[in-house]
């Protein structure tokens, strides 16, 4: 006997979440089991769930989500994001199971979306993306950055001078325990986060600086504390 998953939306509305999303996927299995990983935490409100750009999916638009989550396997994908920034601009636009390629990732960037999700990522990492979304946060391998960076570099033209890399607090609270030789769950039961989140965080932290290995990383911030010789 199949089991049909379906849900209140008013119901949904009412639980105490800070991320209003809506999902996007022509595929059933696939809403389905978003809407059951995304129902047991309590920081995602599930606005709408829609199979194509229909009227249902304009109304659940107009409830103000915070996400729009757009499934990359939609062969009119980069058309929804086009027209889902026209009807809704304040919306960040995350494309869902994108292949971690830097023609696929920036094609989707330029195509104007917030943020991916690979997908090599498993259905309980995915709320720790979609807040790091929200945070102005991505994760991405050390490759796909570098591509990222030699793509704006060709859009501007010319190489500017490197600045300073300023890393947040936390990231600085990263990279020490990785100078520290702590495994990514020792980071997470340090910081008393979730395992995921540790390593969305390590992940971030090695592609904002260009790094694609965790000693490299303990590297970098060991000579970023080397004293400085007296004059």
């Amino acid at each position: 006997m199949r089991r049909i998953i379906s849900y209140d939306a008013d119901a949904v509305l009412n639980r105490e979440a800070s991320i209003g999303i809506v999902i996007l996927s022509d595929v059933r299995f696939v809403r389905d089991a978003l809407v059951m990983i995304f129902e047991r935490s309590r920081k995602l409100n599930i606005l709408g769930v829609a199979a194509d750009f229909s009227a249902a999916f304009e109304q659940s638009m107009a409830r103000h989500p915070d996400i729009a989550l757009i499934d990359t396997a939609l062969p009119d994908g980069f058309a929804i994001v086009r027209r889902i920034m026209q009807l809704a601009p304040e919306v960040r636009i995350v494309a869902l199971a994108l292949a971690e390629r830097e023609d696929e990732v920036i094609a989707w960037a330029e195509s104007g979306v917030s943020g991916y999700i690979p997908r090599s990522v498993g259905l309980n990492e995915m709320v720790a993306i979609l807040e790091g979304a929200m945070r102005g946060e991505q994760v991405c391998s050390p490759r796909v950055a570098g591509g990222l960076v030699r793509r704006l570099a060709a859009v501007s033209g010319h190489q500017r001078p490197a600045e300073p890399i300023a890393l947040t607090q936390r990231e600085l609270e990263i990279v020490q325990l990785i100078n520290d030789g702590l495994t990514n769950k020792e980071i997470a039961r340090r910081l008393e986060i979730g395992l995921a989140t540790a390593k969305s965080h390590v992940h971030n932290l090695l592609g904002k600086l260009g790094l694609e290995r965790r000693a490299q990383a303990a590297k970098w911030i060991r000579r970023q504390t080397r004293p400085a010789p007296l004059r």
